[in-house]
């Protein structure tokens, strides 16, 4: 990048493309959030425009796409740095590395894995550790654009319970940092790594804030899903975006393999379940309506949060259809308060390597750091601006045919965006079909090429796990 492109601001992160919709900066302006046509959120920047020097940058500070002298490196030692004896340059400082599932109750049955996203905090709360849980709650919609889920606060163990589940929903989280001001208390915050850096920059400069979250708590991340794709998998299979009223991302029941993705939509008149992999777009991992700045993370498994809970996709676990979870733990409390449950037998859990969460993750891992190195050489190549990450551009040695595939990843990005908003203004669902359907056929063709080697070898094993070999 040249010396005029270096420096970055809140105009060109939002329209470069790099707003992950956090809301850290509308909480810093007392400013709000909005749902733009794509079915993402995005600050008023005019707005934000009118505040005085001071405040804007203060807004600049939080936003987890600038500011990088304070990167997922320095807020994991300012914050974590004492706890931890352990260091990765992919999961971060660390103590423990668990697999595992709830034996406890029936919270394993009630979440997409093994329970413990929603168990953490039950426990914690449980044990007069925190006094709720800031999370992802089930949003009523009064119109086709409006979310499906928004942050809440829950404080008692029935609400705590109630939010079980994984949502791969666009949230924003300066409403809930508005609320906490309302309702003193202690809190567990759960959201994805974008959102745990945000809190942690607040933190850093918001002493209330800072006391109010007394543990975070990081879910695994792929990418985030728009509102727009939410209502792509429903209108895919029915139900048009304005009669849409609730979703679940993940149905666990008989059949149905922990790897499945199986949603159910619903509306007034209807209930529909199906695997999303049987819709246009539907395939998680493609990139159909994701945000454009999922595509410059390098941050997959939440580096900065007390812990991490992802699905821990190993071949001693996926046989298990209920579903398993990978801890990555980087806090004493938390870490002894887990410590305690094995003992009680409320958990099952054994213990885990490095090298073992960065297989369970590795197309993460492989997206955002050879992927994310050659997505940065081509922003400088055009000398665009772009967010400064710890992964250098162009440091990866990569062939011909990975160039492509992530070059048509972004572009199923692009296209999903464009044709879905398209369908939607014209209520024609084909326009969207159609022209996801030819730019999906291209990139499978690309990617079925590349990973062959790697499939053979990952059924194999389970082949040989299940036999017993």
């Amino acid at each position: 990048m040249t010396a005029d492109t270096k420096k970055g601001s809140l105009e060109k992160v939002v329209s470069g493309g790099y707003c992950t919709g956090c809301g850290a900066c509308a909480y810093a302006t007392s400013t709000k959030m909005s749902i733009n046509e794509y079915g993402e959120y995005i600050p008023d920047l005019s707005l934000i425009e009118k505040k005085d020097q001071k405040t804007i940058e203060k807004a600049e500070f939080v936003c987890p796409s600038l500011n990088p002298s304070f990167n997922e490196d320095v807020l994991a030692s300012t914050f974590l740095g004492r706890d931890n004896d352990k260091s990765s340059e992919y999961i971060g400082p660390y103590q423990n590395v668990y697999g595992g599932y709830v034996v406890e109750s029936d919270y394993r049955n009630r979440g997409t894995s093994g329970g413990f996203g929603t168990y953490i905090g039950a426990a914690l709360f449980e044990n007069g550790m925190i006094d709720g849980v800031i999370h992802v709650k089930e949003a009523k919609r009064n119109n086709a654009s409006d979310p499906f889920f928004k942050y809440g606060i829950s404080t008692t163990l029935d609400e705590i319970q109630n939010g079980a589940r994984t949502k791969y929903h666009v949230i924003e989280l300066s409403g809930v940092l508005n609320l906490i001001h309302e309702k003193p208390g202690k809190y567990l915050l759960i959201g994805v790594p974008c959102m745990i850096k945000a809190i942690r920059r607040v933190q850093l400069q918001d002493s209330y804030v800072k006391e109010s979250i007394k543990y975070t708590l990081a879910l695994v991340c792929g990418h985030l899903k728009s509102v727009n794709w939410t209502l792509s998998l429903a209108w895919g299979k029915g139900i048009t975006p304005e009669k849409a009223t609730k979703f679940k991302y993940r149905t666990k029941g008989e059949g149905i393999p922990a790897r499945a993705y199986v949603f159910t939509a619903y509306s007034d008149a209807q209930e529909i379940v199906e695997d999303s992999g049987n819709v246009i777009g539907g395939k998680f991992n493609q990139g159909a309506l994701m945000l454009e700045a999922c595509d410059f993370c390098d941050d997959v498994v939440g580096e900065t949060a007390d812990i991490t809970v992802g699905d821990a996709w190993l071949p001693q676990f996926e046989i298990d259809a209920q579903g398993t979870n990978m801890l990555i733990i980087r806090n004493k409390e938390i870490n002894s308060l887990l410590e305690k449950c094995i003992e009680e037998k409320k958990v099952n859990l054994v213990n885990l390597t490095e090298e073992d969460a960065k297989y369970a993750q590795a197309g993460g891992f492989r997206q955002r750091r050879e992927g994310l190195s050659y997505r940065l050489h081509k922003k400088d190549k055009s000398n665009k601006w772009r967010p400064e990450k710890r992964v250098a551009a162009n440091s990866y040695k990569l062939s011909p045919l990975r160039k492509t595939i992530y070059t048509m990843r972004s572009d199923v990005t692009k296209v999903s965006r464009v044709s879905f908003h398209r369908a939607l203004k014209t209520n024609n669902y084909s326009i969207y079909q159609r022209r996801m359907k030819s730019t999906l056929k291209r990139l499978r063709m690309l990617e079925v090429a590349s990973s062959a080697p790697r499939i053979i070898s990952k059924k194999i094993a389970y082949i040989r796990l299940k036999n017993n070999i």
